[in-house]
This record gives C-alpha cells, sequence and structure tokens, in this order.
C-alpha cells in the first residue's frame, strides 16, 4: 500500500448537507484573532481569581488544596479550548474553487464539527469540498493533519503513546480521570491501529530518518551486543505462536564488578525489534538487518561484537551466515545452558536429591569459571550415566537430550575466556525484553492477537522502548503535512 492510498483511507466522507454551488466571492475571515484571545484571558483570569479567593476563604487544607488545582485544571482547559477552536476557525481555508490531487473542488457547505484535541471536545465551522462525484474533503483537515477519527495530532500521539503501554479500556479510563481529552474506546483502538500500521508501512522511511536524529554509536561503546529470541503470544488465527524480539545494546568499558565478579557493565542504548509470528523471519530479518547495520556503522575498530542467543539452531544459522556477524564472538546464553544443566543433573542422580544439588552447583562453577569447562561437563555426565545405571526412559532422555545441547553448542560455552574480555554471557537483555516488549502488553488474561492488529501495538512498543518515540512521531507529522493544501 502506498502512503497516498494509506492516508486516504482515513479520511472519512462527509454528508452533502446545506448550501450547495459554487461561491462568487472568497469570503473574509473572522473577528481579530487578538480580540478572540484576549476575552478568553479575561475569562481565565477572572476565574483564576474567583478559585483562589475560595480557597484563601476556606483555609489551606488537602481538600481545599484539591478543590483548586482542579479547578485550575478545567480553567485552563477551557481557555486552550477556546484559543484552538479561533485558531482553526482562523485558518478555515474559504474559497470558490480548490485545487487537489489533480482534481477541481467546489465549495460545498459550511458547518460545524466536533474535534478533540489536548484541552477536550472543540466545535469547529469548516468549508467543505467536493469534486464531481467525488466523496467530500475538508481542507482544514488535511491542513492541521486532523485524519485519525477527528483527533488532532497531539490528541492522537497521546492515545497512541498510552495505547502502546496500556489496553484502550484503560486508557479510555485514564483519560476520563486525568485528561480533558475523552475517547471512547473504539476510537482509542481505531486510532492506534492506525498509528501502527502507519508506522509498518513507512518502516524504512521512519528507519532512515530516525537513525539521522538518533545518530551513530555512543563513543564511548566498547561492547555491542546483538540477541534474538521468541516468545509465544496466543494468535486467533493459530493459538499460541512464537513472535520474534531482537535486541541491539552498546555498553561503556566496566570499572566496578559485582559479588561474582562479573563486570557491571554501563547500557548506553539498546534498539529493540519486534515481529508478530510468521513463517521463516521473513519480515523479522530485514527489520533486525537494518538495526544491526545501524549499530555497527562507524564502530571504532577496538569495539568488541558479540551475539547472544540461547541453542535454538535457527538463531545461530542466522549469525554464522550474517556477513557482519559470523566473525564475531558467538556466545550461548549461559543462563539457559545451566538450566540444562540443573535437568541433567536430577535426571542422573534424582529429584531434589542433595547428590543432584551437589553435582549442579559443582559443575555450574566450572562451566562459568573454568578454561574448557565444557569439556570436564560432558565427561562428567558421560561418566555418571553409566555409572549410576539409570533405568527410567524419561531420565535417559533427558541426559541425552542434555549431551546433545552441550555438544552442539561447545563452541559457545568459553564463559571463563568471555568474563576476562568483560562481555556478557547472558541474554538477559533480549531475555527481559521478550517480558517487557511481549509480554506485559500481550499475555494479559485472556487476550488473543490477530497479527495485524498486535503488529501496530508491537511497532508502537518498539519506538516507545527503543527512545525513539519523539523521532518516530515527528516522522509520522511530516507525513501528515504532505497532504497540505493551499487555497
Amino acid at each position: 500500500m502506498t502512503k497516498k492510498s494509506f492516508l486516504s483511507t482515513l479520511f472519512v466522507d462527509r454528508p452533502a448537507v446545506g448550501r450547495q454551488g459554487q461561491r462568487k466571492e472568497v469570503r473574509e475571515k473572522g473577528p481579530p484573532m487578538e480580540a478572540i484571545i484576549d476575552e478568553a484571558l479575561s475569562g481565565l483570569k477572572g476565574r483564576v481569581v474567583e478559585i483562589a479567593e475560595e480557597l484563601t476563604r476556606n483555609g489551606l487544607s488537602p481538600q481545599s488544596l484539591s478543590s483548586f488545582e482542579h479547578k485550575l485544571h478545567e480553567s485552563l482547559g477551557e481557555f486552550g479550548r477556546k484559543a484552538e477552536t479561533a485558531v482553526l476557525e482562523r485558518e478555515d481555508v474559504k474559497t470558490d474553487v480548490i485545487e487537489h490531487a489533480g482534481a477541481r473542488h467546489y465549495f460545498k457547505y459550511e458547518g460545524p464539527q466536533e474535534y478533540q484535541c489536548l484541552f477536550g471536545k472543540i466545535e469547529v465551522r469548516r468549508s467543505v469540498y467536493q469534486a464531481n462525484g467525488e466523496r467530500t474533503m475538508c481542507p482544514l483537515e488535511l491542513n492541521a493533519g486532523i485524519v485519525h477519527h477527528h483527533l488532532t495530532p497531539p490528541a492522537a500521539e497521546l492515545v497512541a503513546y498510552s495505547t502502546a503501554h496500556i489496553v484502550p479500556s484503560e486508557v479510555e479510563r485514564f483519560c476520563q480521570k486525568w485528561q480533558y481529552l475523552q475517547p471512547c474506546e473504539t476510537v482509542i483502538k481505531q486510532v492506534a491501529a492506525e498509528i501502527g500500521d502507519m508506522a509498518e508501512i513507512l518502516q524504512e522511511e521512519y528507519e532512515e530518518d530516525v537513525h539521522k536524529q538518533e545518530g551513530p554509536a555512543p563513543q564511548e561503546a566498547k561492547i555491542v551486543t546483538i540477541s534474538r529470541d521468541g516468545t509465544c503470544v496466543n494468535t486467533r488465527e493459530d493459538s499460541w505462536r512464537q513472535a520474534q524480539v531482537g535486541a541491539v545494546t552498546h555498553y561503556a568499558e566496566s570499572t566496578e564488578v559485582d559479588e561474582d565478579g562479573d563486570p557491571i557493565r554501563k547500557r548506553l542504548r539498546t534498539t529493540y525489534v519486534g515481529q508478530m509470528p510468521e513463517e521463516a523471519s521473513e519480515t523479522f530479518n530485514p527489520k533486525f538487518e537494518q538495526e544491526i547495520e545501524h549499530a555497527l556503522d562507524g564502530l571504532d575498530e577496538s569495539v568488541k561484537i558479540a551475539c547472544l542467543a540461547d541453542g535454538a539452531r535457527s538463531n545461530w544459522t542466522y549469525f554464522e551466515a550474517h556477513h557482519r556477524l559470523k566473525d564475531a564472538i558467538h556466545i550461548n546464553d549461559f543462563y539457559h545452558a545451566a538450566d540444562y544443566l540443573n535437568d541433567v543433573s536430577e535426571a542422573l542422580f534424582g529429584q531434589g536429591t542433595a547428590e543432584a544439588k551437589r553435582w549442579f552447583e559443582k559443575y555450574r562453577r566450572i562451566l562459568k569459571n573454568e578454561d574448557q569447562g565444557v569439556e570436564k561437563v560432558l565427561r562428567s555426565i558421560r561418566y555418571f550415566r553409566k555409572a549410576q545405571g539409570v533405568r527410567s526412559k524419561d531420565r535417559r532422555k533427558t541426559i541425552t537430550k542434555s549431551l546433545r545441547y552441550f555438544t552442539r553448542n561447545r563452541s559457545r560455552m568459553s564463559y571463563a575466556e568471555y568474563r576476562r574480555q568483560g562481555l556478557p554471557i547472558g541474554s538477559g537483555v533480549v531475555e527481559a525484553a521478550c517480558k517487557t516488549l511481549v509480554g506485559h502488553r500481550f499475555k494479559r488474561a485472556g487476550m488473543r492477537w490477530s497479527i495485524d492488529g498486535g503488529q501496530c501495538i508491537l511497532n508502537l512498543r518498539v519506538a516507545v522502548l527503543s527512545r525513539r518515540w519523539e523521532s518516530f512521531w515527528s516522522c509520522h507529522v511530516q507525513t501528515l503535512s504532505e497532504s497540505c493544501m493551499a487555497a
């Protein structure tokens, strides 16, 4: 879908009511803006004096201060609504004929339309035009970017940003309690879907501009980690399926260590990528590729680049085939390895036994701290598999699975060496991303998601959690401005 065709889906047909036909002359604009604002300011001043005197009469208390603040808040909102109504009516396009999208549009009627801005609902008289045989259109709305269900751009941003964090019904209740803006749940859903969908359609264009605004990698970066993982989402189409998450992180040089002797790294920047379930990562991989290229461009040669992931073969197939990552340091997540170690300890010695606990703690320490630790783990598993004479089919299966896991990933388990280099040995950033990016918003009780609808919300969350919302929104507004028109 092209940018123009997408935007056109946002414009709502206007009813053909009121006086029709071509106007003979350009209409004059309304009263001077200064007079309108002066009147609104005078009303605001009088109201503030009134509620301040009320506070003085009643004396300062939690109740009187609460009453004062709420009334002051509403007074500011009333002033904002008057000012915005006057500004929009002043900027209405008032003429007989206008040219737009290669067609001549003729004046149809002038009438009121309700909009929602950050100060609440306003009613604006605006002009509506129509080309022969076409739907009606409103130049004021095009020029102001009021294309998301009669919400001004800042109001639409508030709705989209809020919906990235909480569900639409909660956004509605939050606005009812604390905001002048009062969108209903249906509008909230539609606006978030439109903006999230627009982010997907214009992703490549946005990314280039966002990368420029974000700038190159931080100069103090000494380590860059690149991680990917999956987490299940309950979809309407196929029940639980795996969504994908990627994280690219820049770290500064470590100057302190924790109680285990591991370096405490200062995270400078983390960028996330998220994709709803799909086949063969066909959309996720190009998005992830963009972030990798941006993260690595211009890096000093001394910066260490590490790829971290669990043992899933698809992750390592991707990293090993990537032209810029195949020679990076590849690290199998230590904490996933420790889980396998715990499972095999119970398979060898019995679940919950003291022997299992002692063996696990000993070889976890060896795996993490000693050179050739993984080889020592493999030798011990093979020895005790034979010595213990395990008969249980399930326990033998667990032992075989663990042996296969450590054997397949042994080249990525030199944890003692990674730690000497100050590298992280756990994919905690992307593991946390699976929870914060997807889990916290997509896995609430009873939630089921369409792929397209989920992706819209995921796009918004990626912008928020990657700290790119301001850049993203400026690009979004710039796209809206491309549909502006003049009389």
